[in-house]
């Protein structure tokens, strides 16, 4: 970015001074903290709601800021379609002319006096995305969610000093979906729902509320700026579920010390999370091979978190089994818990597994749990998938079907929720 002399003329460089500014425009909480997130270099995504103004009070602007502090920089703003470009992000950049003497406006490309550029792209190929290249490249996004996933990869090897990803939010797939969910560690994140915006009439909000309930997969796009559920299919904590639990988090209520111990093959982790009361850690995960080496690790952890054999359970089968085993034989008689056993509930869960996942999904659900701040934990929290079996009951997507999606495995989430799950006489003693 550059750096003026004067403190006036400095803040008149940033995203916000720039809007305020030069552009004229109003700005709200919401914004304020987008325009923040893109003063830095990295990626931000925006799900917001019918009527936000992504192109109009962020997608525009941030194009003109960039272009205006970056001299000879590159902006390239896309969608799914091009007449959306042309006729919306366009549009309202040409409504901005007369400020920026010199710069050139046509109908999908602006060029500026200071050599930055501005284009509208839109293109099923690719190979013809790859070729944009700048030291100070900012590609947009907008409506990001009709995108498809090769557009996505070849922006990525562009590689953008910044990339702004907006839209309203539609079904849980696609790679604005992802941003979300299993890549949420690689943007900043913003959701913008109708009540955030002072410009949309309380009246049509309520509106919208009467005409398709509250609970309507329309209304909760269009006016919460949540995904969508798919139809047989569905992620058991939605993204603004876990959002508000992680927004207005409990009081600490302190109670029973339960840890979990999640066991690693492969290139998985281990991992061991501790509830005390309502509030989980993730005390420790990591990869390694060698199984035996990852005990003796476990074993540390347990001795230096206070830990006795009794509040801790582990997953009890398959690579689990020898690992208790050897737990036992140092001194460590876990509790052992076989996911494919019967749960509980029979009558709404086809296993143990899908029951410990949905009971401590609840509790986050109604906002009972302190979470540890984990990004790759949120992720696998909100990315796993159920659905109903010929039985009616609920059954958990298993792992080999989460990686034919390209997910990995879900350890972090399988310790915190197992921690969660309160100790019962189904949960036997090595």
């Amino acid at each position: 970015m550059i750096r003026h002399k004067t403190k006036e003329s400095f803040l008149l460089s940033t995203p916000y001074g720039f809007v305020r500014g030069i552009l004229q425009l109003p700005t709200y909480p919401w914004l304020d903290a987008i325009y923040h997130d893109l003063d830095k270099t990295g990626a931000v995504a925006v799900k917001a709601c019918n009527g936000a103004g992504k192109t109009t009070r962020i997608g525009a602007p941030m194009a003109l800021w960039h272009a205006s502090v970056f001299p000879n920089s590159l902006v390239v703003a896309t969608a799914g379609v091009f007449r959306q470009v042309k006729e919306q992000m366009f549009s309202v950049l040409r409504s901005y002319a007369k400020l920026f003497t010199g710069a050139e406006f046509l109908e999908a490309s602006v060029t500026f006096s200071n050599g930055s550029r501005i284009l509208g792209f839109s293109t099923d190929e690719p190979g013809n995305f790859e070729g944009f290249h700048n030291d100070h490249l900012l590609v947009i996004v907008d409506e990001a969610k009709s995108v498809p996933d090769s557009i996505f990869e070849a922006i990525e090897r562009c590689q953008p000093q910044r990339t702004l990803v907006m839209s309203s939010p539609g079904g849980p797939q696609g790679a604005f979906y992802r941003a979300f969910t299993r890549d949420r560690k690689h943007y900043r994140l913003h959701t913008v729902t109708a009540q955030d915006c002072p410009h949309l009439s309380p009246a049509w909000i309520n509106e919208q509320i009467e005409k398709h309930g509250a609970d309507s997969p329309l209304v909760r796009s269009m006016i919460f700026a949540e995904f969508m559920e798919q139809d047989g299919l569905y992620c058991p904590l939605s993204i603004a579920q876990l959002e508000r639990c992680l927004r207005e988090p409990p009081p600490y209520q302190p109670g029973i010390v339960n840890a979990f111990c999640d066991f690693a093959a492969g290139g998985d982790e281990n991992v061991l999370a501790i509830a005390r009361g309502n509030k989980v850690v993730i005390a420790a995960a990591w990869k390694d091979g060698d199984t035996m080496r990852s005990i003796g690790k476990f074993i540390q952890h347990f001795r230096e978190h206070g830990l006795k054999p009794s509040q801790i359970a582990c997953d009890g089968s398959g690579l689990g089994i020898p690992m208790c085993d050897r737990l036992k034989e140092s001194g460590w008689p876990v509790r052992r818990i076989n996911n494919g056993t019967p749960a509980k509930d029979t009558h709404s869960y086809a296993n143990l597994g899908a029951e410990i996942w949905m009971t401590g999904v609840r509790k986050i659900e109604r906002g009972e749990v302190i979470l540890p701040d984990d990004p790759l934990l949120f992720s696998q929290l909100t990315a796993r998938e159920a659905f109903p079996n010929s039985r009616g009951q609920i059954i958990l997507e298993s792992k080999e079907q989460m990686r034919s999606r390209g997910l990995t495995s879900p350890d972090r989430a399988d310790a915190v929720l197992g921690c969660l799950y309160k100790r019962a006489s189904i949960l036997t003693y090595a």
